[in-house]
């Protein structure tokens, strides 16, 4: 069979090198040669070359000298009786295990010395920022205000945009699904000036400092223009604008006639330093039952929604400043020059005029929604005008029982009062209907920042907190001005 031809004869009383092998002690192997076990070279590396006293034992020589060799594994010793590598004892192995635990607390008390020693050196400031993130809340960055003023002199801190709204506003969704900012239904409880009055000693206190405005508006004007933020090395924000070109027919083989789009910058440049500055005595906040400086922080960074909502509304939509694409009376629609008018109430006719001019301009198209800034008085004027009133009466109660009406007639209805007033022989205010995001920008160099520091000959905490920010108009042509008497 071919299968057959491919099997050698087997001598099966033949005994291998392997075999020999298996009968040597651990630690030797069976050398062909001397016919003999003998040490592994693994173990012990070149007899000759290790061997300190004599020959190996073996060759017939100085079988008991003590050889001193070389090569054992790691964690193993020669055993001089045997002459092979044995694992180390429980003594050696004792004293491996004390010398790491020794080294591991090295270590340990290294780590902590650096620790007590990055504690221990004193920085120029303190610093907390991020409040964002949700890291720091008012209430952390109270807690660092007074140890930072003990321990370095010097207490500082941004409050970035979106930290500053959550302080006054909160967000809300109609039933359009539109989310809207508004005032918070109960305030948080601010005060605007440092001087502390009335007695407090013996009372169980509110320690709730309630906040009184005094006029100031706090309906935020944000979400209603676009936002830039101006990046380091640079001193303002450039908003852009463009028209668009006429089109017209065109025939084969001529030239057609060159059509014209127009591009506009605008720029916005917050140069002035704005904020608040107040002092806090040493004996005030000492003797206050509340936080004072916290209460200071807060009533200053208030301030800063009626900043931004003047500037916009009042100062560059000023009359005699903006020339809108439209100005009207608030109750028949009437274009004006001029708001020095008498008896001029707002209804509801303004703003269907004013959403028709936008609309024919072309500024709601993708069912944009435009703003109409209303003062409360204008407001007011609204919501008891005759349609208004008979709307209410027939299918809108919640108009007059929780005066609620964020839009009408597909206009988003924002009342502020830092809507122009004009002081004239008849004193008017200048509401202001526009598009969102379009006819307005507002550029930020600076957030709120918050500086304190102790003058100690003084017995004072100063604090100090500034911005530069500023609004432009982008596109006049896209601002209804609507007047009426104040």
């Amino acid at each position: 069979m071919p299968f057959a031809e491919l099997v050698m004869p087997c001598d099966c009383n033949k005994k291998t090198e392997a075999d020999d092998a298996k009968d040597c002690p651990e630690g030797q192997s069976f050398d062909v040669s001397q016919g003999k076990c003998v040490a592994k070279e693994s173990a012990f590396g070149d007899p000759k070359a290790d061997s300190t006293i004599g020959d190996l034992a073996g060759n017939g020589s100085d079988v008991g000298d003590k050889q001193e060799v070389e090569g054992c594994p790691e964690g193993h010793s020669i055993d001089p009786a045997s002459g092979v590598c044995q694992p180390n004892g429980s003594d050696k192995t004792d004293s491996i295990g004390q010398t790491n635990a020794s080294i591991a607390t090295e270590k340990k008390l290294a780590s902590i010395e650096k620790s007590l020693k990055a504690l221990s050196e004193k920085k120029p400031t303190a610093e907390i920022s991020n409040l964002d993130d949700g890291v720091y809340t008012w209430k952390q960055v109270a807690e660092n205000m007074a140890p930072s003023l003990r321990k370095f002199g010097k207490f500082e801190f941004d409050i970035n945009l979106e930290s500053l709204r959550s302080i006054n506003t909160k967000q809300s969704k109609d039933r359009m699904g539109q989310v809207t900012e508004s005032f918070r239904a109960s305030p948080l409880q601010l005060q605007e000036a440092v001087a502390i009055s009335g007695t407090h000693a013996t009372q169980d206190l509110d320690t709730d400092v309630a906040l009184v405005p005094g006029g100031l508006s706090f309906r935020p004007v944000f979400e209603f223009a676009k936002v830039k933020r101006i990046e380091a090395g640079m001193d303002r924000a450039r908003f852009f604008k463009t028209t668009i070109p006429a089109n017209g027919s065109q025939t084969v083989g001529s030239t057609p006639s060159q059509a014209t789009q127009t591009f506009t910058s605008i720029e916005v440049t917050p140069s002035t330093i704005t904020g608040v500055y107040l002092v806090g005595d040493f004996d005030e906040i000492e003797n206050s039952p509340f936080d004072l400086l916290q209460a200071i922080v807060e009533g200053s960074a208030a301030s800063y929604e009626d900043f931004v909502a003047t500037d916009m509304l009042t100062t560059k939509s000023a009359e005699g400043t903006l020339t809108p694409g439209l100005w009207i009376r608030g109750d028949t629609g009437a274009t004006v020059t001029s708001s020095n008018v008498a008896s001029v109430v707002f209804d509801e006719t303004a703003i269907a005029i004013g959403r028709e001019y936008l609309e024919n301009q072309g500024y709601l198209r993708g069912g944009i929604k435009p703003v109409a800034f209303l003062h409360p008085k204008q407001w007011r004027e609204l919501i008891t005008s005759t349609n208004v009133t008979s709307l209410a009466t027939r299918s809108a109660p919640d108009i007059w029982l929780k005066a609620e009406l964020e839009q009408f007639m597909g206009v988003q209805l924002v009342v502020s009062n830092a809507v122009e007033f004009k002081d004239q022989t008849n004193d008017g205010y200048n509401a202001i209907i526009c598009v969102p995001k379009h006819s307005y920008g507002i550029g930020i160099k600076r957030d709120v920042t918050v500086k304190m520091h102790e003058v100690g000959e003084d017995n004072q905490v100063r604090v100090n907190t500034t911005w530069r920010t500023m609004t432009g108009v982008i596109d006049a042509t896209s601002i209804v001005r609507v007047s009426t008497s104040a």
